[in-house]
């Protein structure tokens, strides 16, 4: 008579790699599953790497030397920075003597190629004019920042760039942003003071770091989406009611921004980019104050064929509209021209 052998039942360690399989190739089709619903039925504001990194100084900056294609329902785009930190080209030599550009994303040129933002076209205008003796342009613009890095800015890097004028791109959205960042306030005096603290990031760019260094997954419409959740600040927590934020935070920054510019004798002008009436009046008084030209550059309302419909940037036939506006200012300090500031 045979005897059987009794099955061996399933060691732990067997049954624990079984779970963790089954939990592996779950997880893995619930991303595909999620992956194929973002492509299919979510829109997703903007598609590819972050343009940003930590800054100590001022809390982040676009990278340097970089190079991707950012991708949105409206367009697809090419953004390059150079060795710097600004989109633009690369210098042959240190840009001092600049024309100095300082804005958030509309700045920057978010949503159109590298060489279609304003001041990329306001380059080439001047270098056709001007030949080797053309100014350099520098575009420190950067998106999802406030005012206080305008300040920041010149504080720390001014003297370096020595800039013959310093063009202020100012979006409505700045005094959310300023109230949101929490970098400066303003005392029971009226001061303007440095809070010291700056918005918390640590987690979120590790997040960034583990995305990026998996080649592809910065593409992701799931990860895209994520990013659009948390927006590209990356958690600076819940953000004030547009109703309940303090406007007198940014016109004192306005204030402080534009007295440092004259005591260092730069020439200074103010672009203002869909803001309302009422906040627009106010801006004006502080700018007349220290004789500082404002433009407005067309509203989306008068002129909507300048804008994305849905993401709200100009588009490249923006661009040229407002280097339109701007370039004559640009002349008038480079040539002691007369002009007279428009006005909508």
């Amino acid at each position: 008579m045979t005897s059987q052998t009794p099955p061996q039942q399933p060691t732990r360690r067997s049954r624990f790699l079984r779970t963790g399989a089954l939990f592996g190739t779950s997880l893995v089709a619930a991303l595909i599953f999620g992956e194929i619903v973002a492509r299919v039925a979510v829109p997703v504001r903007n598609i590819g790497p972050t343009f940003s990194e930590y800054d100590p100084v001022y809390g982040k900056r676009l990278k340097k030397s970089f190079s991707c294609t950012r991708i949105a329902a409206e367009f697809t785009m090419q953004f390059t920075t150079n060795s710097l930190g600004f989109r633009g080209p690369e210098p042959v030599q240190f840009p001092s003597n600049s024309i100095l550009f300082l804005g958030d994303s509309f700045t920057s040129g978010y949503g159109v190629n590298d060489e279609e933002e304003f001041p990329a076209i306001i380059r080439r205008a001047l270098e056709h004019r001007m030949g080797q003796s053309a100014p350099p342009v520098v575009n420190a613009g950067s998106g999802n920042i406030g005012n206080g890095y305008w300040l920041k800015f010149l504080q720390q890097e001014a003297h370096r760039y020595t800039p013959q004028l310093v063009v202020f791109g100012f979006c409505v959205n700045d005094f959310l942003d300023n109230a949101v960042e929490g970098v400066y306030r303003v005392g029971g005096d009226g001061a303007l003071r440095e809070s010291g603290v700056l918005p918390r990031q640590e987690g979120a760019r590790t997040v960034q770091a583990v995305i990026e260094g998996i080649p592809g997954l910065a593409y992701s419409h799931l990860v895209g989406l994520a990013r659009q959740f948390f927006s590209e600040g990356w958690g600076a927590g819940p953000a004030p009611v547009s109703g309940q934020v303090d406007n007198s935070l940014t016109y004192a920054l306005l204030d402080s921004t534009f007295s440092f510019c004259a005591r260092q004798g730069f020439p200074v002008l103010l672009l203002a980019v869909e803001v309302d009436t009422a906040r627009l009046s106010v801006m004006r008084r502080i700018a007349e104050r220290h004789r500082i030209p404002l433009i407005e550059a067309p509203s989306k309302w008068v002129r909507p064929e300048l804008y994305y419909h849905v993401d709200g940037h100009w588009n490249a036939s923006g661009h040229a509209a407002v280097a339109q506006l701007v370039l004559p200012y640009v002349d008038h300090v480079l040539f002691a021209k007369t002009v007279t500031p428009e006005r909508e």
